[in-house]
């Protein structure tokens, strides 16, 4: 699903056509002729000082949290759950739902693969840039604060845990 080294990314895009570009998001769509799939090359956390990390992965992807979840935490491929933390970790407004998915189903997943997710996720750096509170009339849907990243940070770590002591 996810390819992040950079070599491999080259190597496929040569292969590829590109269908459309969009540079104020920094993201490219491509179809590759031979496998009939479509790509999405993007840098989830660019901003306007730097690009960040550049990820290439399948598109469409499954909408709903669990499902993505399953896909790249339920297979031994570390750039997929390394790709995936990486890309949510540009979207706060999900974490808690994210959380709330590991928490129901930390046990079905691979360890390893688990701790990579959670440390690409970078809540602990993200507590240190969030808001200690929220202005009242802010009308995002979720407002996170630094106070909920810390709760988050607190579960992640419980699932951890959990994890590591249970057998499979």
């Amino acid at each position: 699903m996810y390819i992040i080294d950079h070599d491999k990314q080259v190597s496929l895009i040569n292969e590829m056509k590109q269908l459309r570009k969009d540079s104020k998001k920094y993201e490219v769509y491509y179809h590759h002729p031979f496998t009939n799939q479509m790509w999405k090359s993007f840098f989830p956390l660019a901003n306007e000082d730097e690009l960040g990390p550049k990820l290439l992965r399948h598109e469409p992807v499954p909408t709903n949290i669990n499902e993505r979840l399953n896909i790249c935490l339920g297979e031994d491929a570390p750039e997929n759950a390394i790709g995936l933390g990486i890309e949510w970790s540009a979207r706060p407004e999900i974490w808690p739902d994210v959380i709330q998915a590991l928490e129901n189903r930390y046990s079905h997943f691979d360890r390893h693969q688990l701790k990579l997710f959670l440390d690409n996720l970078h809540l602990d750096e993200a507590k240190e840039k969030m808001p200690a509170e929220v202005p009242e009339d802010d009308t995002r849907e979720s407002k996170i604060t630094e106070d909920k990243v810390g709760d988050l940070i607190w579960r992640s770590r419980k699932i951890r845990m959990k994890r590591f002591f249970v057998l499979g």
